[in-house]
C-alpha cells in the first residue's frame, strides 16, 4: 500500500479547530479571523495528546487563523510537521451573516454575499482531492467543512449537524463503495 493520500480510499483524522469567543457566544464566524479561547489552546493540546501513539505523518489545515493555532498545537505536541496550508478548506464564506448571531442565518441563503452550498461543496471536495500525503493524515478544519465531508462520505448529515470544537474523528472510508464511511471518535 502506497503512503500517499487518496482521498476517498485513504483513512484520515479531522479535527475540529479549538473553541473560540464567538463559538461561546453563537455567532457565526465564516470566514472570519477570530482566535482560540484558553479552552480552545487546551483541547487542541489534548487532541495532540490522543494522536501521539498513532502513525500521523502529515498534518493539512485550513488556513484561518483558529484553525491554523489548532494544527499549530497538534504540530508542536506529536512532532508532525510542517503544517500544509489548504486554501480550500476555509469555512463556508456566509457573507453578511459572519459577526451575527446564529440564530439570524438562514439554513440557505440566495444573497449575493453568501457562498452557495454547491461552490462550498465543490471546494472542499477539490481541495481534498489536491491532497497527496503522506498519509496518516490529519486534516484540522471547519463544521462546515465536516458537514461537506459526512453528506460526501454517504452519511445523513443536514445543516444543524455540527462537530464540537476541538472534537477529534477518524474517517474510514468503506471497502464497498456503495456503503457510507465510518466516522468514528478518536478517544485517548
Amino acid at each position: 500500500m502506497s503512503d500517499s493520500f487518496i482521498f476517498g480510499e485513504t483513512p484520515f483524522y479531522f479535527l475540529r479547530h479549538g473553541e473560540t469567543l464567538e463559538n461561546q457566544k453563537g455567532i457565526v464566524q465564516g470566514q472570519t479571523e477570530t482566535e482560540l479561547t484558553a479552552r480552545g489552546r487546551k483541547t487542541a493540546e489534548q487532541a495532540g495528546t490522543r494522536l501521539i501513539d498513532r502513525p500521523l505523518r502529515s498534518i493539512y489545515a485550513s488556513p484561518l487563523k483558529r484553525v491554523w493555532r489548532t494544527a499549530s498545537i497538534v504540530s508542536a505536541v506529536t512532532g508532525v510537521s510542517p503544517i500544509h496550508p489548504v486554501p480550500g478548506l476555509m469555512e463556508r464564506n456566509w457573507g453578511i451573516y459572519e459577526g451575527r448571531p446564529k440564530s439570524e442565518r438562514p439554513t440557505s441563503s440566495d444573497h449575493p454575499s453568501v457562498e452557495t452550498m454547491e461552490a462550498f461543496s465543490g471546494r472542499v471536495l477539490a481541495a481534498m482531492r489536491s491532497i497527496s500525503g503522506p498519509a496518516p493524515l490529519l486534516l484540522v478544519a471547519h463544521s462546515g467543512v465536516f458537514r461537506v465531508l459526512g453528506r460526501h462520505a454517504g452519511l445523513r448529515i443536514d445543516s444543524s449537524t455540527s462537530v464540537s470544537s476541538g472534537h477529534l474523528l477518524l474517517f474510514e472510508p468503506s471497502p464497498d463503495s456503495a456503503r457510507a464511511w465510518r466516522i468514528s471518535e478518536v478517544s485517548g
